[in-house]
This record gives C-alpha cells, structure tokens and sequence, in this order.
C-alpha cells in the first residue's frame, strides 16, 4: 500500500501542491536532467522543505506521495495507468500507450494498444463530464472501448450519468486502480475516415501496402486523396488491425533501460520525453545524489 502523507488543503498548501505538481513537468524535468540545472527545484526545496535530507530520487518519492493523498492531477492518474496496466499486466514488447492522442476534434488522455484498443479518458475530482459525450463520439469512431478513470468517490455520480458501454475505473482509497465496470467492445460506430486523419503519413501508406500488396504511384499532389480512398475499403476488423499494428511503433524506445532505471513515479516523464541512451546516463549521474549538494541558498 502506499504511503499516505496527508496535510490540510488551505491557500499555502495548494500553491505548496502545485510547485510539487510542476516538478513532474517536461519543461522542468527536462532541464534537471539534461542540463542537470535544478534551480526551479532548489527554490521549492528552499520554500517548503528546507529540512530535507534525501537523495533526488527519494525526494521525487516523497513529493509523489503528497500529491498521490492530496492533490490528484492528471499527472498522477496517467502515470498510475502507466504503472498498473501497462507494466502491471502487459509487456512493453506487445502493448504500448499513447498520450494526448487526436481523435476528431477530442484528444484522449491515454490510448492503450495491445490486441485490442482502450481509451482511457481521467476525470479528476476538479473536472466535470461537460464534454464527455462529445469525447466518447469521438472516441468510439476509431478504438473499441472506452474507460472514464477517476476517484473512487466520484464512481456512482458517472455511473449515473455516462452510457452502459463506457467502462470505470476508479483509484482507490488504497492508492490502486479497480475496474469497477468493464468497457463493452463496440465496432458499430467505426468510422475509417477518422481513423485515416489519426494517422501519420508512414503509418497510413504501411496499412495500404500491407493489404493491397502495393502503395499508389501517383504524383504527389493526389497521394493523400487516392490513399484515403484505398484506406476506407478496407474490411473494418482488419483496418482495425492495421492500424494497431502501426500505431504501437509509436513506443517508447530504450525499453530495458525504461523499465529498469526509471522510477515508478517517473515513468510517464519519461515515457513522454522518450529518451536516449545519452539521457538515461544522464539521469543515472544525478538522481541518487544528496538534494542539499546542489540546493542554492
């Protein structure tokens, strides 16, 4: 179980939770790693954790947990997802997630590719449902199921108000992911236009030769009008299929090293930045040693 680290939620502990909150931000972590510059974290160490005698990656862990009890953002939604489902119970070797993914005019949190294809759209307890149907019409054009993940203490009020085929999954008073609702599969509203337009030019070209054998030899001008009409023929099911294949090479590309070295609270910082060998060296040089070595008064 983890850790519960809870404090009152007043104006100085908010603005104490987002400091912590932007410390899991690309723009900032970037810079820690590969520049190893950690003003922005220093002068929130100064701030609120003067006392603090941890190693970064301990002090990562800790801030974690503050937001794990208190102030559950997007950020932790995802990265738990990341933790629990994708490494949880699947291999990176034949699943993959893709983030902030375009659907129609929706972008959906976390898109989960194995053999079949989940959305995952967060609800925190700040959010509202105001555009929600509008999402899962989005949604539901391209991948199979969809999942509203939320707070436990919210379940009852979506399950009231979302329809019977979309799924639940709740975080937990201990600090998990539960199903509360299974997503049902549904191909009905498979619409391949959209499926197309969520596609990258490589990507759509592979599902075309991967099924006609072959890739239109037309002049330029045309090639995306006489793809997409080769796209939309094909057999839903397979297209489906295809369009899997291609889109879990979009995956995170030093798998043994971001399974190995990064840590359970990092996981979607670097699943997003996706870094190299060079970066992973970086990060392993810095993240064990002591806060206060590099903490500027």
């Amino acid at each position: 179980m983890e850790q519960i680290i809870i404090m009152k939620m007043n104006d100085t502990n908010i603005y104490r939770f987002r400091s912590y909150a932007n410390m899991f931000g690309r723009s900032v972590f970037s810079t820690f790693v590969e520049e190893q510059n950690m003003t922005y974290i220093s002068s929130k160490i100064n701030k609120y954790d003067k006392e603090c005698n941890f190693t970064f990656r301990e002090y990562y862990t800790y801030i974690y947990k503050i937001l794990l009890s208190n102030y559950r953002n997007e950020y932790i939604y995802k990265n738990l997802i990341i933790n629990k489902i994708l490494l949880g119970k699947h291999s990176l070797n034949t699943s993959t997630i893709l983030n902030e993914f375009r659907i129609g005019k929706s972008i959906a949190d976390l898109v989960f590719l194995n053999g079949t294809s989940k959305v995952f759209e967060i609800k925190t307890e700040l959010d509202n449902l105001s555009r929600f149907n509008s999402q899962v019409n989005d949604y539901r054009k391209v991948f199979k199921q969809i999942y509203i993940v939320t707070h436990v203490s919210l379940a009852d009020k979506f399950s009231q108000t979302i329809g019977d085929n979309v799924g639940i999954i709740v975080l937990t008073k201990n600090k998990t992911l539960k199903i509360v609702r299974e997503a049902l599969e549904d191909m009905t509203f498979f619409d391949p236009v959209a499926m197309f337009k969520c596609l990258r030019k490589v990507e759509y070209t592979n599902v075309i030769n991967s099924f006609y054998g072959e890739i239109p030899q037309v002049k330029a001008v045309n090639y995306y009008s006489v793809c997409k009409e080769l796209f939309i023929k094909i057999p839903l099911e397979e297209l489906h299929s295809l369009m899997l294949k291609e889109l879990k090479k979009r995956c995170v590309k030093e798998k043994e090293l971001f399974a190995s070295v990064v840590p359970e609270e990092l996981k979607l910082l670097f699943w997003n930045l996706n870094y190299g060998k060079k970066e992973y060296e970086k990060f392993t040089q810095i993240i064990d040693k002591n806060v206060l070595e590099f903490n500027t008064k």
